[in-house]
């Protein structure tokens, strides 16, 4: 059997190279500072939409607000529609999505926008936390270049708008790619430059990065250059965008194999376990369902249940599988009846009571109710979400 020995494989920079043991032969493995094949260089959770807590399909309307409503850590974000009607899925596709990715996040017009006017938009987007943004550098000489790398379908062909934006210093970038075959998988990257002009990303859990992916968008938000770092405005938001995946009922736009890391060279994808990827996930959302239960489900599976045998208050507390990015907004679910904000009075008839939260903090919390003295012991769900809005 004959080995492989490596003897360097040179740093980053104008090239990159495999240098083989005895023969001295070298194999190219790429040009520019993105040729790396460190571990967690994406900087994306759950970028081949593994998971999805709240639900596997969702349908939405022009007047609701922004929100994560599928696959976990990606969100909708919409601007002045009034007539659209849209309902996004994890769509699976074992062996007809694109090889290594069985999972996407899809959006489908169920109700076209007839007329898009110059100030409406509909975006996918995802918002990275600044603590994990800290390596980008931005507001300094060292900022780093980026590469987005997603594989993307849609039966709309054309060109689409993926926008970068700083939160803190309020300043984006944009670029462009383009969706040459309609229903059909492609593979496409964007790469940015590092800001070296703005200030830097605050150390903190809130938003540092924000990468939207325009889906439709008027005038109003196409008409400025973006290619270069500055000040955000609206009408930077979108340049470059020409498809309206808003203007035919049953149009849709699909992604999966989102990756954002530093350096000017798409590399493979990285992929994680399940486990990892919802481990992940558990830090911006987690529930006391099992994962392929929506939440608001009546089920026994899974609740929890605490007894008690006085009359009065009632405390339970609840310990988090994950430590949470920030103290998140607690939900309960009658374990009988599925409505929010209440537990079972499993022990009364399984009948609804009232129950809040109390002393919540990211790694646990207190659910608190009134005994009305009949029951001996009440069952519920509840949701933990803390993610970036």
């Amino acid at each position: 059997m004959s080995k492989l020995n490596v003897d360097t494989i040179e740093p980053e920079g104008a090239s990159t190279t495999l240098t083989l043991g005895a023969s001295g032969d070298t194999v190219a493995l790429g040009t520019g500072a993105g040729v790396n094949f460190r571990s967690s260089r994406n900087m994306i959770v759950n970028g081949a939409m593994q998971i999805s807590q709240r639900n596997t399909s969702v349908q939405k309307q022009y007047d609701t607000s922004n929100g994560y409503y599928t696959c976990d850590r990606v969100r909708t974000t919409q601007s002045n529609l009034d007539n659209a009607v849209w309902t996004m899925t994890q769509d699976s596709h074992l062996l007809t999505g694109p090889a290594g990715f069985p999972n996407s996040w899809k959006i489908t017009v169920d109700t076209a926008e007839t007329a898009l006017a110059a100030d409406e938009a509909l975006s996918f987007s995802y918002n990275i936390e600044a603590q994990d943004c800290q390596n980008l550098a931005y507001g300094t000489s060292d900022a780093q270049t980026t590469t987005t790398s997603f594989w993307v379908k849609s039966d709309v062909t054309g060109t689409y708008s993926l926008t970068l934006k700083q939160h803190d210093a309020s300043r984006n970038i944009g670029g462009t790619y383009t969706i040459d075959s309609a229903d059909t998988w492609e593979y496409k990257t964007v790469t940015f430059a590092g800001d070296t002009a703005g200030t830097g990303i605050n150390d903190d859990s809130g938003v540092g990065v924000i990468l939207y992916f325009a889906l439709s968008a008027g005038t109003d938000r196409t008409s400025a250059d973006n290619t270069s770092w500055a000040a955000y405005a609206v009408n930077r938001s979108a340049y470059g965008q020409t498809a309206n995946v808003l203007a035919s009922a049953t149009d849709y736009w699909q992604i999966t194999g989102l990756q954002f890391e530093i350096g000017s060279v798409a590399t493979p994808f990285e992929h994680k376990t399940f486990g990892q990827e919802l481990a992940a996930c558990q830090r911006y959302y987690e529930k006391s369902y099992n994962q392929g239960t929506a939440p608001a489900t009546a089920t026994a599976v899974g609740a929890w249940m605490w007894r008690h045998t006085d009359a009065g208050a009632g405390i339970n507390t609840v310990t988090f599988l994950t430590s949470k990015r920030a103290t998140p907004t607690m939900v309960t679910y009658g374990r009988a009846s599925g409505t929010s904000g209440k537990i079972t009075n499993m022990s009364g008839g399984a009948s609804d009571i009232t129950a809040t939260a109390m002393n919540t903090g990211e790694d646990s919390v207190c659910w608190n109710w009134t005994s009305t003295g009949s029951e001996t012991y009440v069952e519920g769900h509840w949701t933990a979400d803390a993610e970036i809005s």
